[in-house]
């Protein structure tokens, strides 16, 4: 099974909207048509900013933990050993691209892709949730 690493962006993108990509990911990700890859600092992230965004989002509390939730039922859990020397520009990316190499994750998936550029020097595919679709629908 396809297994990827998502950026929070991607995330909340698909919780403001039903119409874009981001949203099609998730519904396929439900379909167990791919494997999200999560750790315990990529679901902390997830939690910081969904709770920050909840009412943006119309979004109750308890949703938000019920989301997460069911994100880390599904995922494929990984702890990380203590991080590496940092890579990217960004330190709040360094989770995602820390996660995707110890797990041997192909794909990180962004809208963000711009700032985790540095990632495919280490073998990881950087692409938004469109590209990600795309490959997707390929395997289905």
């Amino acid at each position: 099974m396809i297994r990827a690493v998502m950026d929070t962006n991607v995330l909340v993108a698909a919780l403001r909207s039903q119409a874009g990509a981001s949203f099609a990911l998730l519904q396929f990700w439900r379909q167990e048509k791919w494997k999200l890859v999560l750790s315990n600092t990529v679901v902390t992230e997830y939690e910081e900013i969904l709770r920050r965004e909840a009412s943006a989002l119309y979004l109750p509390l308890e949703d938000v933990v019920k989301l997460l939730d069911a994100l880390c039922v599904l995922a494929e859990r990984w702890t990380l050993p203590e991080r590496p020397l940092p890579t990217l520009s960004d330190l709040d990316d360094e989770p995602l691209l820390h996660l995707a190499v110890e797990a041997g994750v192909r794909y990180l998936v962004t809208h963000n892709v711009r700032h985790l550029e540095p990632a495919r020097q280490l073998g990881i595919e950087v692409m938004t949730p469109a590209q990600f679709l795309t490959i997707i629908r390929k395997l289905i």
